[in-house]
Formats: structure tokens, C-alpha cells, sequence
């Protein structure tokens, strides 16, 4: 199954995630790790607006594991670490014949997160294709792994909140540097319980302004910046994918 025209935003959009060597090979699992990376890392807003003080960045190592209707479960890796006067953001996942990585480093200054470079790189049955961004070419938006960590920090205080609430719209870049926007609503704050035990929340609902019938909500850990608890990606009201966290160590906390 292949998503590439299933949304032209970053959310779910596996056309900007996908190399075009590889998109007609038709790898569906790995079509499916683009379309979360894409989704994931996107969802930036101009939340300088946003009221309320940002959460500080907070190490962790978690395994999520992604789920589509047909096809084998797939584990990824997520981990956000600092070093030295930066932090670094990656996901990977490998399959038998596939493998994918993402990987973003940023410094704080003055609260915000700043992008500094960015690289990805997809491989397929022996084929593959990598890509970067510098800091001069995310000078004015951050890339998709940066934008992740960042709306994670700043949704709990958003003022687009409920289902009813005129939409924020969010900017970055995608692994080519192309500009990409997407609107979202946070849902609300309460507590989620996962795989990896249950822990304070906050729900964000994504889409592409021109598919609004094709929806991404995006769970995050409210504590830890960039911690994905949960997503599901619904087409028509059907759900067509879904990933839970099932393992997680934070820093200064036990693993779980």
C-alpha cells in the first residue's frame, strides 16, 4: 500500500518522505516509518505566540512500535541526547530488506529550539538515497525532527485548543528543504496509559488544510519533550495506522 497520495503535507506525507528511486518499489512497512518521520517532525507552529513557559529538554531512549492493517509490526527507535552545547533528535527503524534514519541536532537559545543540521537517509533491497540540511538552509525553518521536539514543548499552552478552536498552522521544512504547512488543534491534556506505563499527556490532532478528511493525532508526553506516547492516522474516519510506546528510560528516571 502505497500513501504517497494519501496527504501532500507532512503529516502523513510519504511523497515528501519518500526517495523517488524507492517509491515505486513499493515498500508499504517502510512507506509507512516515512509517513510517521513525516508526520512526527513537521508539526512546528509558530508557537512563539503561544502562552506559557515551554518544558526544558529532557534525555530518553524509547521503542515504539507501529502498527498497519496487513503488514508486520514494525519497532522503532527514538532518542534524544545532548552533546556537549547541542541536542540530538533520531529515529530509526530496520526491516530485513529496509532501513530508515533521522537524525536532527539543535541548541537552545533564549527558550526556543534552533535546527543546526539535519540528515536522513532510506534504504531498500541495496538501493537508497541520503539527504541534509545546514543551518543556512534552516536559518527560517526548522527541519521536521526539530519541529517535533518543539511543538511537544509548546502544545500544553497553545491557544488552539478543542475541537471548536480556530486552527494554529505550523511551518518547517522537509528532508529536501522544501516548505511545508499543516494545521492542528490540541485536543487536551489528561494522562495516557501505553505499554510502557501511564504517564501525563497531551493530544494533538494534525492535517493538511487541502485533505482535511485525512487526520494525524499525535499523543506526546507531557514532562518530556519529543516523547511520543501514541499516534493514529484516520482516512474518512477509518483508522489505517496506529503506534504505541512500549518502552521508554528517561534520564534521572528507572527504565520502563
Amino acid at each position: 500500500m502505497d500513501l504517497s497520495h494519501r496527504l501532500s503535507h507532512p503529516a502523513l506525507s510519504v511523497a515528501t518522505a519518500m526517495p523517488d528511486s524507492m517509491r515505486h518499489r513499493r515498500c508499504p512497512p517502510l512507506a509507512l516509518w516515512q509517513a510517521l518521520l513525516s508526520a512526527a517532525w513537521l508539526i512546528l507552529a509558530p508557537l512563539a505566540a503561544t502562552a506559557g513557559a515551554a518544558q526544558p529538554p529532557v534525555a530518553f531512549e524509547a521503542r515504539y512500535r507501529l502498527t498497519l492493517d496487513g503488514w508486520p509490526d514494525m519497532t522503532i527507535a527514538h532518542r534524544l541526547s545532548r552533546q556537549g552545547d547541542h541536542w540530538q533528535s533520531r529515529m530509526q527503524a530496520e526491516l530485513s530488506i529496509a532501513s530508515a534514519r533521522e537524525t536532527s541536532r539543535f541548541r537552545m537559545v533564549d527558550g526556543d529550539a534552533e535546527a543546526l543540521l539535519y540528515t536522513s537517509r532510506y534504504s531498500l533491497m541495496g538501493f537508497g538515497e541520503r539527504f541534509r540540511l545546514d543551518a543556512d538552509q534552516l536559518a527560517t525553518l526548522p527541519d521536521r525532527q526539530t519541529a517535533l521536539f518543539s511543538l511537544a514543548r509548546r502544545a500544553p499552552a497553545a491557544e488552539c485548543r478543542g475541537k471548536a478552536a480556530t486552527p494554529c498552522t505550523i511551518g518547517y521544512l522537509d528532508h529536501k528543504g522544501g516548505r511545508k504547512a499543516l494545521d492542528y488543534r490540541v485536543l487536551g491534556l489528561d494522562s495516557r496509559a501505553t505499554p510502557a506505563g501511564r504517564f501525563p499527556a497531551v493530544t494533538v490532532e494534525a492535517w493538511s488544510p487541502d485533505k482535511p478528511e485525512r487526520r494525524l493525532t499525535l499523543t506526546f508526553h507531557r514532562d518530556v519533550p519529543g516523547l511520543l506516547l501514541g499516534m493514529s492516522y484516520r482516512r474518512d474516519g477509518e483508522r489505517r495506522s496506529r503506534l504505541s510506546l512500549v518502552s521508554v528510560a528517561i534520564a534521572d528516571h528507572q527504565p520502563r
